[in-house]
């Protein structure tokens, strides 16, 4: 996302320095907007690396994954779509599944009628790059159409909705859009040829598809 006026300018600067909510267990950044400070205020258990950058700084007691690789077209990064994908849900269920392992069968039984309550319960995962614009955004919206059974259109709507500065890479959508025909039979997002190179025809209509961002 270039910014073409000052207003859109600072917009994207406030985004780029902040963590952004894309579920109340999944979250998005760049590696400037990160303290262990805020990590530890969110309740951030889990957290997807995907910046490519050695010796990051670590927040104690949270588990992390690491994700190598640049944000350029020619990147692999389809080799981590399920590995991350599992990794986030790992995160989700995380405590929800130690609470449930140090009920006793009559608790269990008792409270079994409001497992909706314990669903909140789970831990907390946060993907991020070095801007949340191209790699940890890929990573997001895959973990949405592998473990949600969300389309990758509609998993672009809600990551964009979240943090509206998304714009992952012609190659990253070239290998989602591949993903989706294997899992699905068929593709939500097509790309247009356009006037230099191919777009997402999502990117045709963004504005309004993120109008309630």
């Amino acid at each position: 996302m270039i910014p073409k006026t000052e207003k859109e300018a600072d917009f994207v600067k406030s985004k780029l320095f902040s963590i952004c909510e894309i579920r109340p267990y999944l979250f998005i950044a760049g590696y400037g907007a990160l303290t262990h400070q805020k990590v530890k205020e969110l309740g951030i258990t889990h957290a997807v690396d995907a910046t490519n950058i050695s010796k990051t700084q670590r927040t104690p007691d949270v588990e992390y994954l690491e994700v190598k690789i640049d944000d350029n077209e020619g990147s692999d990064i389809k080799k981590y779509f399920n590995e991350s994908a599992s990794f986030i849900r790992k995160a989700k269920e995380s405590l929800m599944d130690e609470k449930f392992s140090l009920m006793d069968e009559n608790t269990l039984f008792e409270n079994s009628g409001d497992f909706g309550r314990f669903a909140g319960d789970g831990g907390k995962a946060l993907v991020y790059c070095a801007a949340g614009i191209s790699r940890s955004a890929s990573i997001c919206m895959m973990y949405l159409v592998i473990e949600e059974n969300v389309t990758l259109r509609d998993a672009f709507i809600e990551v964009g909705r979240a943090r509206r500065i998304i714009c992952p890479n012609l190659g990253f959508w070239r290998q989602m859009i591949d993903y989706e025909i294997e899992k699905r039979g068929a593709t939500s997002v097509n790309l247009l040829n356009g006037m230099r190179r191919p777009i997402p025809d999502v990117y045709l209509y963004k504005s309004s598809l993120l109008q309630n961002a």
